[in-house]
């Protein structure tokens, strides 16, 4: 592919915060010289693929970088008797802020958002309307954040029936199209990193944490959800670390179903085992590893 025709559709997959791998995978391909000419995104793709059509992702990337563990806990209002356990409307008001308001058409980059309408079971393509209002719909974890209406329609994650979404860019006039899945088998990067370390994933429980838990804890005892967990050997999950747990296991399955399907040009897969869905507050690693894997990506695609 010559340099001026280095033109691409870019597929961002949904994965909680290993998504925010996608700033790096963005930041690459940019500094490579591809052209991003489209985009299309499931939950945290949304998000990220529509900061960036917005030409505000360098906002954010800065603010979700100086995240704590502690700063989770200014975000969690509980949405008594709702669908879900959070509204979300404290972190929603603060995304708004950094985004501003937009149409999707009228973005610089064409952008389709994926969400899913639960009541008729189906794929939902935003591809006009408020930009976060989509966001807002796509990004909308089942169990975790209470579903969001979009004209007329309940609205949930769009990474529940299309975690990597490729059908909506197959007829988009680019060159290529290279697809991010955020659910790749685990590995760690070489060098010593910490992605995906094992000693990461047994680091001392942080105190912040033990009182997100504890926070957790009591809301199910409030809501009359028993702990049901048995002694053992393995872990102890909660009800949100259970509901992640499994949305990402369904997510891993659809995906690789959707890339045998719709093969993309480049697929970018960044480890399931890069981070937890939750862990935001690891911004700055998974950025650094969504950058490397996608390096690795691109040598590969260039020496064929």
């Amino acid at each position: 592919m010559s340099a001026v025709s280095k033109t691409i559709s870019l597929v961002l997959g949904s994965g909680g915060a290993r998504g925010l791998a996608h700033i790096g995978v963005i930041r690459v391909l940019e500094r490579e010289g591809w052209r991003i000419g489209a985009i299309a995104g499931s939950s945290i793709g949304a998000l990220i693929g529509g900061f960036h059509a917005a030409g505000k992702l360098d906002d954010y990337a800065e603010w979700v970088q100086e995240l704590t563990e502690f700063n989770v806990l200014r975000y969690l209002d509980i949405a008594w008797g709702g669908a879900g356990m959070l509204k979300g409307e404290m972190l929603m008001e603060t995304l708004q802020k950094f985004v501003g308001s937009h149409n999707i058409e009228d973005m610089p980059i064409p952008l389709t958002i994926v969400a899913t309408d639960v009541l008729r079971r189906k794929e939902v393509w935003l591809t006009r309307g408020d930009l976060f209002n989509a966001i807002r719909a796509s990004i909308a974890v089942p169990m975790v954040f209470t579903p969001h209406r979009v004209n007329g329609r309940l609205l949930l994650d769009g990474g529940i029936l299309n975690p990597v979404p490729i059908a909506p860019t197959l007829q988009d006039p680019t060159e290529a199209v290279f697809a991010v899945s955020l659910a790749g088998v685990p590995k760690r990067l070489g060098g010593g990193s910490r992605h995906g370390d094992s000693k990461t994933a047994r680091r001392p429980r942080h105190r912040y944490q033990e009182k997100i838990d504890a926070f957790i804890d009591q809301l199910q005892s409030t809501l009359g959800l028993g702990d049901d967990r048995e002694d053992s050997d393995g872990p102890n999950l909660s009800l949100i670390d259970t509901a992640l747990l499994s949305l990402d296991a369904m997510q891993a399955s659809i995906a690789r179903c959707m890339l045998a399907a719709y093969p993309p040009d480049l697929l970018i897969e960044i480890p399931i085992n890069t981070c937890g869905a939750h862990e935001f507050y690891r911004a700055a690693d998974v950025i650094r590893a969504g950058e490397e894997w996608t390096e690795r990506a691109l040598e590969r695609f260039e020496s064929d």
